[in-house]
């Protein structure tokens, strides 16, 4: 019951105080690029301003890439609402209305830490752009960002350095952004990966994932070898503040998993597993031949023996 009170007045503190500019909105259809504002009354959570990409559709929670374009505001609540209901307790109260306030869509690809779309306010810059996407990785090459953009239907190609901009303050490196733009961040894999070596089944570069361990490396390498020596594992990081080079030893980390700290990885550190000094190789490289002299000696006795 208190529910359905709750909903009544929401609905009637709509239609009292609905402006005149709202009705007049919902004559108006939404196009790429348009802002709306979208209220759903007792989910703080789900409340938001999304902004319509160049494909004419929204992303909003359980609806993702929703078109848009060509519709009014009324049609899209309708569908809105009708789509929340599957989802929550009952239909819920919301209202979706055009705003004023402009956000920025672009997209931040490459060697960034978290690389997808990121929205900004008005007036966006590249620098800000990089920041919503965690910033450069290690090995990127910022003297040379590249920012695509759509001009006349065609594509463009413009060229930036954060070296510039950060070392000198040279403002021109820093570029004010517009909603479509792809910023690409573009990086040599020899510093944004990592070398596994040595006596491991499938020694090559491969990319560390977030938070990655040395024991973590060296199962994507496929594996420690049966003659890999676990107590002498190098650590080669020249990507730190100093280059530095460890020697771990993993039979003292699986005696204790949990007392043995594995160091993590960071993009351009080598790994490298060396091979046990095996003393049998030389062994056998003497009893060989003196294998063959007894055999030799031991053939001609039996013959001697057989002609007795």
């Amino acid at each position: 019951m208190k529910r359905r009170q709750k909903r009544f007045l929401y609905i009637l503190f709509s239609v009292l105080f609905i402006s005149p500019g709202l009705l007049n909105a919902q004559t108006r259809v939404i196009r790429p690029g348009d802002t709306i504002d979208i209220v759903v009354y007792g989910h703080q959570e789900l409340s938001r301003m999304v902004t319509v990409n160049q494909s004419g559709a929204i992303d909003f929670p359980f609806m993702q890439n929703i078109p848009v374009d060509g519709m009014t505001l009324d049609e899209l609540r309708r569908f809105m609402e009708a789509q929340l209901s599957r989802y929550l307790d009952g239909p819920p109260v919301m209202t979706v209305s055009f705003t004023d306030t402009k956000v920025l869509v672009v997209s931040v690809l490459g060697h960034v830490k978290n690389p997808g779309t990121v929205q900004l306010a008005a007036e966006g810059t590249l620098q800000e752009a990089l920041a919503k996407a965690g910033g450069p990785l290690p090995g990127a090459s910022v003297e040379a960002i590249s920012l695509i953009r759509e001009e006349a239907g065609k594509a463009k190609k413009y060229q930036y350095n954060l070296y510039r901009l950060n070392l000198l303050g040279d403002l021109k490196h820093n570029p004010t952004l517009q909603s479509g733009d792809i910023v690409l961040v573009t990086g040599n894999s020899i510093f944004s990966s990592v070398k596994v070596i040595g006596s491991v089944n499938d020694p090559g570069v491969y990319e560390p994932p977030q938070g990655a361990t040395l024991l973590d490396m060296i199962f994507m390498a496929g594996g420690l070898k049966k003659e890999a020596d676990m107590s002498k594992i190098r650590h080669v990081s020249p990507t730190a503040s100093e280059s530095k080079e460890i020697e771990l030893n993993l039979n003292e980390y699986f005696k204790a998993p949990y007392r043995y700290e594995l160091p993590k990885i960071l993009p351009g550190d080598i790994i490298i597993v060396p091979e046990k000094k095996v003393l049998w190789r030389n062994v056998l490289q003497i009893v060989g031949p003196i294998s063959s002299i007894l055999t030799m000696i031991y053939t001609v006795t039996q013959i001697q023996r057989y002609r007795n």
